[in-house]
């Protein structure tokens, strides 16, 4: 069994970007506000031990001794991502209670995802990319192994100055997305918060490189991993059949009968599911593509939500509770 890779006060566009207890309305009105404004940190609860294959969970924005610039200004329509996702949320809900999983296409316009692309091409280009790995569960112990040709980071409060929409982005989905689900009846027991999260920025290169196939939370709450949902935003504005690097999810369909779901990575595409229940894999990326074609990258970004309902993982009641033994037997 694999386990998946891991401000001022002010109301601008009526975005709620860090929306704790106090209910204050909170945005970004400039890079040097929001870095000396603690209150605006996420909150960090030790969810999970921090990894380069899962992500860390973060608080926004720490101490630091980078040189700041006021120029940077995300141009993300804020108001407009969270509107479509508070519109989606219903059938996001039905989505992820009926199948297991919810997509949709262009929940940003292209210009963004064009955008949010060239800022994680800049994070790695600065040399925040690091090899990508996976854990391998071998007789109940952790056995970690590359993925090669995959790289990755875990973006946060202190990127905002080279990639300001890419960090906006991952505001506005987590204090709209967990509210909005823990607000439909049928996804209202999952608890999902918003005070804490994790998320990586992966790049998977051309030349036939893959993920295996693995569930981001196979262990749950053994190893203090309280990750139940994934959110998955491609960043491939370019892309075309021929690119590959499709995602494969798998799910059943009665009488413990595996059906495979192929969705290919195109920009704007958002994908979530059960991070402790769904399998699924990356399937060759552009396996006729040069290893350093950098036009062929497969870019993803990955946020998953925590809840606070510890018997919403692996819960033995859940309809896909038996995927993790079928695939894994």
């Amino acid at each position: 069994l694999l386990r998946g890779s891991d401000a001022a006060s002010s109301s601008v566009a009526g975005v709620d970007i860090c929306a704790m207890a106090t209910a204050t309305r909170l945005f970004f009105p400039s890079p040097i506000a929001m870095r000396f404004h603690p209150s605006c940190s996420l909150r960090c609860r030790d969810l999970a031990t921090p990894s380069a294959n899962r992500g860390t969970y973060f608080k926004f924005f720490g101490p630091s001794h980078r040189h700041f610039s006021t120029n940077a200004e995300p141009v993300i329509d804020t108001a407009g991502l969270q509107s479509a996702l508070v519109e989606r949320a219903p059938a996001m809900a039905a989505g992820l209670t009926n199948k297991g999983y919810y997509t949709t296409n262009h929940i940003l316009p292209a210009d963004s995802i064009a955008e949010l692309r060239s800022q994680a091409i800049t994070l790695r280009r600065k040399g925040h990319f690091e090899q990508s790995w996976s854990e391998k569960i071998v007789d109940g112990e952790a056995v970690r192994f590359d993925k090669e040709g995959v790289y990755a980071c875990e973006p946060d409060g202190q990127d905002y100055y080279d990639a300001p929409d890419l960090i906006m982005y991952m505001s506005v989905l987590l204090q709209t997305l967990p509210i909005a689900l823990n607000g439909e009846a049928p996804t209202a027991d999952m608890d999902l918060s918003n005070q804490s999260f994790n998320a990586k920025l992966a790049v998977t290169s051309p030349g036939g490189s893959k993920y295996p196939l693995h569930i981001d939370n196979p262990q749950g709450l053994s190893v203090g991993d309280a990750r139940k949902l994934t959110c998955i935003l491609y960043l491939n504005p370019k892309y075309q059949p021929q690119d590959g690097g499709k995602i494969r999810i798998f799910l059943s369909e009665g009488d413990d009968k595996i059906v495979p779901v192929d969705l290919p990575p195109e920009g704007g595409r958002l994908l979530m599911f059960w991070s402790d229940e769904i399998p699924h894999e990356v399937l060759a990326t552009a396996p006729d593509g040069a290893r350093d074609d950098e036009s062929l990258d497969r870019y993803a970004l990955t946020i998953w939500i925590p809840t606070t309902n510890v018997a919403a993982i692996h819960n033995d009641a859940s309809k896909f509770s038996s995927l993790k033994d079928l695939m894994f037997p």
